[in-house]
């Protein structure tokens, strides 16, 4: 058949097996040669080869047993390191080492690696979470001098809408005296928020020496700021996302949501009708830190919450204090004697405070003006978010910059830096934020530095910067910002511009291109009814 004299007629198959072969770029082969003329170390070992333990030379090349001694020339020894740790994943020094000793030596290797290579990795820098205690003892603020003289002010929201309100602010005393809980809106103006203090707290306990708070919008307005000015009030804010600042107040807080919890209905409703009572119970509550009931501070006596099972005879409440006046300063000066007292326990409640939070800090890292220093993302996770991007924290970087520090305050641990990029954002931020910024060796390791090449000066005698693409975008008012990385710079220098900036760059044409939903002229779908 004539199928079977086709296969009859047919070339037996052949085996063959494809080979790949690694070598080393020959130029790198000529500088190690050249080397060797000029590293000190290698000409040492070049001149007492045969008296060297484990030396030998082979081909032209030095070895300490089967490892190749690399001299100091070139960039060779900083190939080395990124091969060993940035290709293989950014571990850390001991990983990084063990990929390198078992084939290559020079002096000093692990000691290169350890201080000045893997330090300086910006990338770990600002992509690996710190191991070691955060920075910065605690500050505590001082103890009032008495009742009335230092008001902590905190809001708590937004909460689901229940007569009107969305948002609660609660009002303490630092002496511990008195709590006001009272329903607002999470919307309310400098105006409307000074008129609830003047009406909730200035009409009961008269005008506080200093109000201590967060950096709510309403407490950095201009209006509220004059109003201070007025009044005479000094208003102590805390460092940003740093609430230990105001610990009382947060405390407070987390004591008000616990009870709400047991007030609201199914549908999260009623928490408004709730806050009388639950304010009622709290003031009830033994203060930890100063050893009493807030109504004794207030009143100078526990309140009658639960009634007696058997009648109190008159006679021994009459017996308790003197008639007419004396039972009247007997009680003044009763109210004084626990005010002191709760002073004095918290004094002592401060220390310990102190005490047991400094064993989780590690010192103040003393930064001066001037010092780089890289700040947490842990709190900033929407300045790294696209719009219509769904961004995992975990994968987001933990540290951004370097920034520069412009004003220390190392007996506070707070510093406030230089924020090109956030200008609106307040920038004095606490140790535990910032995290020292060690900057690439750039003799060692040149191929780790950045060009960052200047602006191009146009006929206009006007200076642009390249653009090297647009990497992210959000919604600024009615307008858009891009996210821009400039050609040759680092990440630690992105910027977000707004579209009139950007609109004749072609990186940005390729962005809306790819995101057109991102564009100016873009018209959002209109709500559905």
């Amino acid at each position: 058949m004539p199928e079977l004299d086709f296969l009859e007629k047919a070339v037996p198959p052949v085996l063959s097996a494809a080979t790949l072969t690694l070598s080393a770029d020959a130029s790198y082969v000529a500088h190690i040669h050249a080397g060797y003329q000029d590293d000190q170390f290698c000409i040492r070992l070049c001149n007492n080869l045969t008296s060297t333990p484990g030396a030998s030379e082979c081909g032209g090349l030095l070895y300490i047993g089967d490892r190749l001694v690399v001299p100091r020339v070139g960039d060779i020894r900083a190939t080395l390191f990124r091969l060993a740790h940035d290709a293989l994943g950014h571990f850390g020094t001991e990983k990084s080492y063990a990929a390198l000793r078992d084939s290559y030596y020079w002096p000093s290797m692990r000691k290169d690696l350890e201080t000045a290579y893997v330090p300086a990795c910006s990338d770990c820098q600002r992509n690996k979470s710190l191991s070691q205690k955060p920075s910065g003892p605690l500050h505590p603020l001082p103890v009032p001098h008495g009742p009335g003289d230092s008001v902590t002010i905190d809001f708590i929201g937004p909460l689901p809408a229940d007569s009107g309100f969305d948002c609660i602010v609660t009002m303490m005393d630092c002496a511990r005296s008195d709590i006001q809980i009272i329903p607002t809106h999470t919307d309310i103006t400098a105006e409307d928020f000074a008129a609830l203090f003047f009406d909730h707290w200035y009409c009961n306990h008269s005008l506080p020496l200093n109000i201590i708070s967060d950096r709510d919008k309403l407490f950095v307005s201009c209006f509220w700021h004059a109003l201070h000015r007025l009044s005479g009030i000094m208003l102590k804010m805390s460092s940003l996302f740093h609430p230990e600042t105001d610990g009382a107040s947060e405390r407070t807080n987390k004591t008000v949501n616990q009870c709400l919890r047991y007030h609201i209905d199914h549908n999260q409703s009623g928490w408004v009708r709730a806050l009388p009572l639950m304010c009622f119970n709290i003031l009830n509550l033994l203060n930890s830190s100063t050893g009493f009931l807030h109504f004794q501070l207030l009143y100078g006596h526990s309140p009658h919450v639960i009634p007696p099972l058997v009648p109190v005879a008159i006679q021994a409440a009459e017996a308790e204090f003197p008639v007419g006046g004396e039972r009247a300063a007997a009680l003044i000066q009763r109210i004084q004697d626990i005010s002191h007292e709760a002073h004095d326990n918290l004094v002592a409640a401060k220390l310990t405070q102190v005490e047991f939070a400094n064993r989780s800090h590690s010192p103040d890292p003393a930064f001066t003006i001037g010092d780089k220093v890289l700040l947490s993302t842990l709190h900033r996770w929407h300045d790294f978010a696209s719009a219509d991007s769904h961004c995992a924290a975990k994968f987001l970087p933990r540290y951004d910059g370097p920034y520069t520090i412009v004003k220390a305050s190392p007996q506070h641990s707070s510093y406030t830096l230089d924020l090109p990029n956030t200008p609106n954002i307040f920038p004095t931020f606490h140790a535990s934020l910032l995290c020292k910024f060690i900057p690439n060796d750039d003799d060692a390791y040149p191929d780790c530095k950045l060009d960052r090449p200047g602006p191009v000066v146009t006929n206009g005698s006007e200076e642009e910067w390249i653009v090297e693409a647009i990497i992210g975008a959000r919604r600024r008012g009615c307008g858009w910002q891009y996210r821009v990385k400039w050609r040759g710079w680092g990440s630690e220098d992105l910027r977000w511009l707004p579209y009139l900036e950007l609109k004749d760059c072609a990186a940005l044409d390729v962005w809306l291109a790819a995101h057109p939903t991102h564009s100016p002229q873009h018209k959002r779908r209109p709500p559905v009814p």
